[in-house]
Parts: structure tokens; C-alpha cells; sequence
């Protein structure tokens, strides 16, 4: 007997299935067969089934095509059939991966295209990586014709062909009877045998029932099946139904159009009867539906046709959608949506980060307003999850991670379900990456990431507080990539790579500094490193060991291996590089499983050639590639998950984010070889778009009393307009039947922060942003520029005219980071992969501060210049010495100056407020020297200008020459920059300006910018800057300060400045009074030439 069960409704169906199992128990020790289409539908039946019954046990859950071949087993004899067949996807890539190697198939004519494919690449490894990639999509290709075009494979066996104009088809065929040849019995074959059994002889060792329970997707071959064994045994299929009306004939929009073209109006005007949601969106279930109707079969349906509970104000939205829907009927055009019915609710959105925030602000909302609503009644669907994981992670709470800090509103707990290991899981992703280490360039930073992993970090005792640690020694032993010299010139190629920046010479260099004491020294040609002391020099030696464990490993991994010998050494390698924790052992066996399946795969397949890295690497990144499906669904949070076939398990709220063209209904390119796709789609017969649409529509009449869908509708870049899903438009289009205005859709702002999205009738709960669009709100009403001085404000005691000049010259950076503790600077990484091969500035500032120090000491600069060398700041080149040598001369070229006649300090102290200005300065007698090792820029102005003023106000009546280099074509040039002084008591009262400047800057943002206010100045001449800025010349040149240009950043790039002045500033905002009294004496006094 084949009892069919439609409902509209899978808890309908699960209460059928549970008064069934009830009523009519099967024997005690047998289990219950039921088979489902995903791991997910299996844990919500068996929580149903547990829910009603109280418990659920003895219940068996196979996989259709297991099934399939168990119950051949069963009829054929299981002396006959194996228990596993050797035509599984997994064993069956093996068996073409060895027999298109052998010669009897290489031979054949028809073979030709095959071998040439992968025998004309010149690199071993390259070529069987190919034949493997190729083997792979043939064993995908033939488990499709298995299934759905089982008569192309007994045409082949018997020498027929079924495509005469494809020549793919011949060399498929000679590869399937050579495979054939090898295995008789492959599942088309086992299902043709077995029905004929049953037909003939029957079967008395079949269940004593099977339960088939809402499969939205069947191949013809798999209902013939059960139409077999329902002559002999009770099959109970339980369908999910859409509609309670005969809807085999439904057409949809394109099918319609094809009737108006070749029947004309009537026939048109005939099908337009049809519901446009279950035409458009259900054909995959349409093509099972008319499969099922052509079954002789004893129905019981169990249709919701009671109309939902009806408030006063009718039914929702969703309610008479789902009702049009079950009824097949036409939307009701007299249904008037209510302005307040959220029940279908369409949110656009600028990002996907957006959609994510604007979800969890919505669900939030819900639980609010219901208080039975729990997380675990939300399921989220997104056609992507990868895509979405981390946004969903930054702003849900997901079980398994580290609680945040206590936010206002507390974050929505969740579980992500359908994320592949690879992506989700960092251990299988650093196992994977374990095995490129053959090719790796060890680079710093790849080593750092391994130690920021805790199970490589536990294996080799290593702690998280000692990471900050490591990467100090690292960077100032100025590691970057290579093992060593050898290794370096593996990687490179070339015969003269020394050990400089590797492994070996950077950690070679800490041991020496441990031993030598606590400053750098020269020992064997080699600079020591001095940062490891104490009990610290245990966590140098494990950081030394895990180095060696990998080294040990990249030697090895290149062997090739037979799959069985691959298990073990991988294994193996597993145990010498991690120690997981015990909540992670899941995960340490997954890789395990995946290592020894391989092994197991060749074994059935009788291939015992040697496997190369590449192949295996290629094997086992497609294996953790593959989403988990069915773990982490239905944990009793919200539930994060993919599109994927049978989500149709009710939920009252159901969501479905990045509705977007072009990304769903998802495309599946065919591949070249797959001969379905150029011999035309036949009933049953799957499809990527079709499943799509099939999934929206089960996702439609799934969710009980909320649908929320959202998309990205304009760019975050230019706010352009962006098309959603053609299914969402289908949507929209039945949506407007029923008097849904798009002013009953939600458009977010770009940003969660925006005032607009406070100020709705669902403002968001985020109080963090509600703060932020106070602050914007607040700050767009106040004047440009005013600010609320801080009430206290304490200067520092001791302040030195550098301090002064480089607050005076970035003002607004100065506010920020010493009354904020405001930092917007752009963190600089302190660990670089690759090595100099060139000097930066600051390189070249500091060796040449060094070496002119060490001369106005009169000590030995050769010192310097060595430690320079052996530092590994510069080129391991001849470059490295030029450089050197460069700035040798230009310290020379300074100091000389500088020191004739030589020289004595003074120091000099000037009082302002609570505060002491204090300097050194060198005194020849004449006139204060001063010299520097970088550019002149507007801030060694300023502190030179301080200085002077300083020994011009305690009455020392001087001059002040500064020596500097400017670099011309890498060659240095002499300047020498002179400030005139000035009288005791002008120097006094610019001094006292200065402060003033200074202590202005403690209370509040002042734009007293030293480098804008001297450009100006220079551009407006002898002109007052508030005379020359009503000049047109003014705004040009003011405009080109902001922009900036190539070669230097404007104004506007400041970070800074954008802060405390989002909206920009004009040059009638500056304080161009004070620029002319704080600024105008520099410029006066100042004069540069050459030397």
C-alpha cells in the first residue's frame, strides 16, 4: 500500500506521523525508517515527534539514495550486493583518476581529447592535479546520469549511443564500460534488478513500513522505487502541499507566455486563473506533485483549510497571502493591506552590515511588543551564510564565542547552522595550511598567525600574554621571511641569498643578545639583539621549537605518499603541531575522519599509486569546503542559515536577508562535460534556480506570523539604485494586489547612526548609536567651530620648545590625544613580510641623529655605521653600504659646521603660569648653533623661533644658525637656516603669545595650524592675511591647501580635523589675526642658503 499525506502544513505532518507511529507501533526492536532530505529535518522531526510522544527513540533516518541501496541489499541478497557501493562520488573519482592513467583506455580513438587534456602540461604535479580535477567532474557528472539518465547508461553498455551529434558522449561511454567491466553492479543497474524482483518474486525481509516524510524533490527513478515496494509493504509518503487544489497544470509567467504566443487569448486569459506566486515559484513541487498524482495511492489529507483566528480587523497581510496561496486562487484585489500590518515587512538597505543591524533592531522590536516570542521561534536565511557570518557575529551574540561587554540592549543570542569547517572552524583552516608549507616563504607574519592560534599555542606551551612579547623580539630582530640562506635561495633562485632577515639569523641574533648582556654587540659578524632576559628566554626556546617543527614538516610534506601512508603522516603531523582544547575535539576528529576517509576512498578503489601533495591538499580543502549541514540548526536561538532544500520548518518569525539580483535565485554554471545540460531538462531532473524559487515560496507559507525580507537596494558608494531578486520583484508585484504602498516599506540609512533612524515610528535600540546622532544632531545645530572649553585643565610643569612647536603645528592632534586620550592615527604594523630594499626616512634619520651625536661627543662614528649595517633596518646590498656612506658624508658635511668654533651648552628657563619652558642650546661665543638630521619642516622652525626667543628674553643678544642636509638625486647638500634675534622685551611678549597659544590648546580645539598659517602667509606677502584673504587669489589658494595634491595630503585628509570639524572649514574660519601675530615674526626673521 502507498498512503500519501499532503498538508500545507509540516506540523501537521508530524502530528500525522506521530498518531500513526502511535497507533499502529511497529515491532518493538525494529526501527522505525523514515527518510528525510537534510540533517535538519531530521532534528526538528525527531523534537517534534520527542515533544508529542515525549520521547522519540528507535527511529532510523537514512538518506534517499542509502536507502535505495539498502533496500536492493534487501531484495536482491546481500550476499550479492556489497554493503558499500564502489560508485559512491568519493570512490568513484579514484577509479577514473587510475583508469584514465592506464593504456588499454589511452589507446582507444575515442580517448584522445581525455589524455590530451592532461598529458601535455609539462609539470608533474600540475598534470595530476588536472587529472584528478577532471576525474572529479566526471564522478559528479555520472552520479547525475545514475540518477536521471539511467537509459544513457544501458544504451552505452550496449554499444548504443544516445547524443550522435555530441562527441563528449564517446569517450563517456568508453569510460563507463570500463568501468562497468571492473564493477557489474553500479546503482541504475542494483534499482533496475531490484524493481524487477519485486515485481516478480517479491520480497518478505522489507520493514514492516516506510515512512517517506516531506522530500520536496524526487527523481523518477526514486518514485518508481517506492511504487514498487508498495506492493509488498506500507509506504507512507508525507508531502508538504502548498495548495489544497489541483495545481498540476499551474503555468508560470514565461509558460504563459508561450501559450499567448502559440495558442492566442483565450487559451492566455484561461491560465491567468492561477495563483502568480504558486506558478512562478513552484515548479520544482509542481514536477512532484504530477509524479505523485500518476501513483495509485490511498490519500488522507491533513490541509489547513479553517481560516486563521480573525482579529477585528481581519486577516494579515501574510494570513490571506497564505490563504490565496493554499487555495490556489488569484490575490484577492477587495483585501486592503492595514497601514499598521507588519506581518510582511521589506527592508532596503545600503550594505549587507546594515541588514544585519537593521534585523537585530527589528527582532528586538518583536520580542517587545510579544513576550512569547523566543529567539529559538526567528529562523534568518540568507542565500550566502559565508558572506554574512561575520556581520552576524559583530552584532548578534553567537553561542560558543566570547560574551561581550555589557551592551544596552543586550545582543540576541544566535547559532550560525551551514558554514563550512573551512571558513568556520580556524583550526581546519590552520591544519589546511600546514600543508603549503613546502611553498611557504615563512613569512613573520604567517608564523604570528599560527601562534595566535590556542591549540598551536597550548602544544608548544606558549601563553596569549607572550604574543605582544614575540612580535617585539621579531621586529626589532628585523625578521621578515625564509628559514634560512638555503631556504631563502630555494624560494628566490638565486645562488647569493644570505641568511639576513630568516629565521635562523633573527633568532640567532636574540640567543646572542641573551648572553651578551643588555646592549647591542658585535660577536662573530653579527649585531646581538638584547630584549630577552630572565625566565623569558623558556618562551624564546619554545618560540624556537615551534619554528623547527615547522621546518621539520616543509621538509617532509613534499614525499609523495600512498593515501593510507598520507592518513598516518598527517596524523602524525596533527599531534606534533596542535593541542586542542576538549571543547574542540569535534573538530580535531573531523580531520581525522576526513585523512582516513581518503585512505578508505582509494582502498575500495583499488588504488594504490602515490599521491602528491598538491592532490592531497586538493582532496581534503574540497572535502572542508563543504557546508556542515544540520549543525547548529535548531539550537533553540535564532537560527542563522543558509538557503538550502526542506528549510520549509515552521517558525513564527522567518527572515530572508540579500535578496539581490544576480545573487538569488543562485545560477549553477554546468560544467563542459555534463551532457544533461545540452540534451534538454526533463521532469524531476534538478535545478539550482528552480530550487531557489521552490525554497522562497516554502519560506512564503512557512513563517507563521512574520515574513521579513530584505535586500541591498542603493550602493554605499553612490547610493545608486539596485535591482532585487527577480523573486522578490514577482513578490512585490502580488504585494501591490493587496494595496501594499511602498510607503509601508522600510528604507535604512546609510549608517545605523543616521538622526533619521531615530526619529521614526521604529527607532533603533542600539544606545550607543542614539548617543552618536545626539552628538551629529547637536553638533549640526551649534555655530562652526564653538566649542564648550573643558572646565580643568592642567598644564604640564616642565614643557621643551619642541613640545610647544609640534602642539603649535598640529594643534588639533595635540587636543585630542592629551585631554581625549584620542588617538585617529592610522596604526602602522609593526611586523613586515618583506625585507628593505630601500631606506625610509626614519631610517636614515635615526642612524644620522645617531652619527652626529656621536660626533659631537667626539666619539667614534665607525661604531655607529657598523651597527647600522648589522641591524637589518637596510638593504642586504651593496645599496645598504652606499647608503651608509651617504649619510657618513653628510654628518661630516654638519658637524663640521657646526662645531667650528666649538660650541658650549646653556641652558636657559622661561615662566608661564604654573608651567616652566626650558631648553639647551649651544653657544659659540657669537651666535647659538643648532643642527638636525630631517627636513626643515614647519615644527623645527617653530622650536628653533622658540629657542632664540628664549635666550633673546633673558637678554642674550644672538642669532641662531641651523645646519641641515636636504637630500638631492641621494646625494646630500649642505643648508644652514638663520633666525635673527630679537629685543629682550619682544622676544618677552612673543614668548607670552606663544604660551598663551599653548595653554589655549589644553581648553579646546583651536585651528592655530602652524604649517596652513605659514603657507598662507608666505602666499599673502606684506599683506595682512585679513586683507589678503577678501582677495580671489585667497579662495584658489586656500582651495589648494584643502585638496592637496600628488605629492602631499590637504587638510581635508586630516583625521583629525574631520573629527571636530565634519563639515570642513573655509579660510574665513581660520583665526588669520592670530596667524599674523603668532607667525608673521618667524617668517620676518627667517632665512635659508646653502652652506
Amino acid at each position: 500500500m502507498l498512503a500519501l499525506y499532503p498538508s500545507n502544513k509540516l506540523e501537521h505532518l508530524s502530528y500525522l506521523l506521530g498518531a500513526l507511529i502511535q497507533q499502529q507501533p511497529g515491532p518493538p526492536l525494529q526501527a522505525e525508517t523514515i527518510l528525510v532530505e537534510s540533517p535538519g529535518m531530521q532534528h526538528w522531526l525527531n523534537m517534534e515527534l520527542a515533544r508529542q510522544q515525549r520521547v522519540a527513540m528507535n527511529l532510523n533516518f537514512p538518506l534517499p539514495t542509502r536507502f535505495m541501496w539498502e533496500m536492493a541489499r534487501t531484495v536482491l541478497g546481500e550476499d550479492k550486493v556489497p554493503r558499500q557501493s564502489v560508485y559512491r562520488r568519493e570512490v568513484l573519482v579514484w577509479r577514473i583518476e587510475k583508469l584514465i592513467q592506464h593504456s588499454d583506455f589511452c589507446n582507444l580513438p575515442e580517448a584522445a581529447p581525455v589524455c590530451r587534456y592532461w598529458q601535455t602540461i609539462q609539470d608533474v604535479d600540475e598534470q595530476a592535479v588536472q587529472r584528478l580535477q577532471f576525474a572529479t567532474a566526471l564522478a559528479d557528472v555520472f552520479e547525475q546520469y545514475q540518477l536521471y539518465r539511467p537509459e544513457w547508461l544501458f544504451a552505452w553498455e550496449q554499444q548504443q549511443t544516445v547524443l550522435p551529434e555530441n562527441s563528449d558522449e564517446l569517450w563517456q561511454a568508453a569510460i563507463w564500460r570500463m568501468l562497468v567491466a571492473q564493477a557489474p553492479l553500479h546503482p541504475a543497474r542494483l534499482h533496475k534488478e531490484a524493481v524487477e524482483t519485486l515485481h516478480h518474486n517479491g520480497c518478505d525481509a522489507l520493514p514492516e513500513r516506510i515512512i517517506v516524510f516531506a522530500i520536496n524533490t524526487m527523481a523518477p527513478q526514486l518514485v518508481q522505487f517506492f511504487d514498487a515496494l508498495a506492493v509488498h509493504t506500507d509506504i507512507h509518503i508525507f508531502h508538504l502541499n502548498p495548495s489544497v487544489s489541483y495545481w498540476g497544470d499551474t503555468k508560470s509567467d514565461r509558460e504563459r507566455a508561450r501559450l499567448l504566443r502559440q495558442q492566442g487569448i483565450e487559451q492566455w486569459q484561461l491560465e491567468q486563473q492561477d495563483n502568480p506566486l504558486l506558478a512562478n515559484l513552484g515548479q520544482q513541487g509542481r514536477d512532484l506533485f504530477n509524479l505523485l498524482t500518476e501513483l495509485d495511492t490511498f490519500e488522507v489529507s491533513a490541509f489547513d483549510t479553517d481560516p486563521p483566528p480573525q482579529p477585528e480587523q481581519g486577516p494579515s497581510l501574510l494570513q490571506q497571502m497564505q490563504q490565496d496561496i493554499l487555495y490556489a486562487s488569484r490575490p484577492d484585489t477587495d483585501f486592503v493591506t492595514a497601514p499598521d500590518d507588519t506581518s510582511v515587512q521589506l527592508v532596503k538597505a545600503h550594505s549587507p552590515l546594515r541588514e544585519v543591524q537593521a534585523l537585530h533592531d527589528t527582532l528586538l522590536y518583536l520580542m517587545q511588543r510579544d513576550p512569547d516570542l523566543a529567539p529559538g521561534d526567528i529562523v534568518v536565511m540568507c542565500p550566502a551564510i559565508e558572506d554574512y557570518a561575520p556581520l552576524i557575529d559583530a552584532v548578534f551574540h553567537r553561542v560558543g564565542t566570547p560574551a561581550t561587554q555589557r551592551t544596552n540592549p543586550p545582543r540576541i543570542v544566535c547559532s550560525i547552522a551551514d558554514r563550512s569547517p573551512l571558513d568556520a572552524e580556524p583550526l581546519i583552516a590552520a591544519f589546511l595550511s600546514l600543508l603549503s608549507l613546502p611553498d611557504s616563504r615563512f613569512e613573520v607574519s604567517r608564523i604570528m598567525d599560527y601562534l595566535r592560534l590556542d591549540a598551536m599555542r597550548s602544544k608548544f606551551e606558549l601563553h596569549s600574554e607572550d604574543l605582544d612579547l614575540m612580535q617585539f623580539w621579531l621586529e626589532q630582530a628585523h625578521i621578515h621571511w625564509g628559514l634560512d640562506g638555503a631556504h631563502k635561495r630555494q624560494v628566490t633562485r638565486q645562488v647569493d641569498d644570505s641568511d639576513t632577515f630568516s629565521w635562523y639569523w633573527g633568532l640567532e641574533r636574540l640567543l646572542t643578545g641573551m648572553a651578551l648582556g643588555d646592549s647591542p654587540q658585535l660577536h662573530d659578524g653579527m649585531l646581538s639583539v638584547p630584549h630577552v632576559e630572565g625566565s623569558n628566554a623558556v618562551t624564546l626556546g619554545r618560540l624556537i621549537g615551534l619554528v623547527g617543527q615547522l621546518k621539520h614538516y616543509a621538509n617532509l610534506l613534499n614525499q609523495p605518499r600512498t593515501a593510507a601512508d598520507w592518513h598516518l603522516f598527517l596524523m602524525q603531523m596533527r599531534e606534533d603541531c596542535f593541542a586542542p582544547d576538549f571543547d574542540k575535539i569535534d573538530i580535531w576528529e573531523s580531520i581525522s575522519n576526513a585523512t582516513s576517509g581518503l585512505a578508505d576512498q582509494c582502498a575500495e578503489a583499488l588504488y594504490d599509486g602515490l599521491l602528491s601533495l598538491r592532490q592531497v591538499k586538493e582532496v581534503l580543502v574540497k572535502r572542508f569546503s563543504s557546508p556542515d549541514a544540520g549543525n547548529h540548526f535548531l539550537t533553540g536561538q535564532v537560527t542563522f542559515c543558509s538557503m538550502l532544500p526542506m528549510r520549509s520548518i515552521p517558525f513564527k518569525v522567518v527572515c530572508v536577508l540579500g535578496l539581490n539580483d544576480t545573487e538569488f535565485p543562485r545560477q549553477s554554471q554546468p560544467i563542459s562535460i555534463d551532457l544533461m545540460a545540452s540534451a534538454g531538462r526533463k521532469i524531476g531532473d534538478r535545478s539550482r534556480r528552480l530550487e531557489d524559487r521552490y525554497l522562497f515560496l516554502e519560506a512564503l507559507i512557512s513563517a507563521r506570523s512574520q515574513l521579513y525580507l530584505s535586500y541591498q537596494a542603493n550602493s554605499a558608494q553612490d547610493n545608486s539604485e539596485r535591482q532585487p531578486s527577480l523573486v522578490l520583484t514577482e513578490l512585490l508585484e502580488v504585494l501591490k494586489r493587496y494595496q501594499f504602498s511602498d510607503a509601508q516599506t522600510h528604507h535604512l540609512a546609510l549608517h545605523p547612526f543616521s538622526v533619521a533612524g531615530f526619529i521614526s515610528s521604529r527607532p533603533g535600540f542600539e544606545t550607543g548609536w542614539l548617543r552618536l546622532a545626539n552628538a551629529i544632531a547637536h553638533h549640526d545645530q551649534a555655530p562652526k567651530g564653538s566649542f564648550t572649553p573643558l572646565a580643568e585643565v592642567q598644564l604640564p610643569d616642565m614643557v621643551s620648545p619642541a613640545a610647544m612647536a609640534r602642539a603649535l603645528t598640529h594643534p588639533l592632534r595635540y587636543f585630542a590625544n592629551h585631554q581625549l586620550g584620542l588617538y585617529l592615527d592610522s596604526a602602522q604594523p609593526l611586523l613586515n613580510d618583506a625585507e628593505p630594499f630601500a631606506a625610509d626616512n626614519l631610517t636614515r634619520f635615526q642612524t644620522l641623529d645617531a652619527l652626529n651625536e656621536a660626533r659631537a661627543q667626539q666619539a667614534d662614528p665607525q661604531v655607529i655605521l657598523q651597527h647600522a649595517e648589522l641591524d637589518g633596518q637596510l638593504p642586504a646590498t651593496p645599496l645598504g653600504k652606499t647608503l651608509l656612506q651617504n649619510w657618513d658624508a653628510a654628518s661630516v658635511l654638519i658637524m663640521t659646521k657646526a662645531m667650528q668654533p666649538e660650541p658650549s651648552g646653556q641652558e636657559q628657563h622661561w615662566y608661564f603660569g604654573q608651567s616652566q619652558l626650558s631648553t639647551k642650546g649651544w653657544y659659540n661665543g657669537n651666535d647659538l648653533v643648532s643642527w638636525h638630521s630631517g627636513a626643515q619642516t614647519t615644527s623645527r622652525q617653530l622650536q628653533q623661533f622658540i629657542t632664540l626667543l628664549m635666550f633673546n628674553a633673558a637678554g642674550i643678544q644672538t642669532n641662531l644658525h641651523t645646519y641641515f642636509c636636504k637630500w638631492e638625486k641621494g646625494e646630500p647638500v649642505l643648508r644652514m637656516a638663520t633666525l635673527t634675534g630679537h629685543e629682550p622685551d619682544a622676544a618677552d611678549s612673543l614668548l607670552t603669545r606663544l604660551a598663551e597659544a599653548f595653554t589655549q590648546l589644553h581648553s579646546q580645539p583651536v585651528l592655530l595650524m602652524a604649517d596652513a598659517a605659514i603657507t598662507l602667509l608666505k602666499k599673502a606677502g606684506s599683506t595682512p592675511l585679513t586683507e589678503w584673504a577678501a582677495q580671489p587669489e585667497a579662495a584658489f589658494e586656500w582651495q589648494k591647501l584643502w585638496d592637496g595634491n600628488v605629492m602631499s595630503a590637504g587638510l581635508k585628509e586630516d583625521a583629525y580635523l574631520h573629527w571636530f570639524f565634519p563639515q570642513g572649514i573655509a579660510l574665513q574660519d581660520l583665526p588669520l589675526a592670530h596667524f599674523e601675530t603668532l607667525y608673521r615674526p618667524l617668517l620676518d626673521c627667517y632665512k635659508e642658503k646653502k652652506a
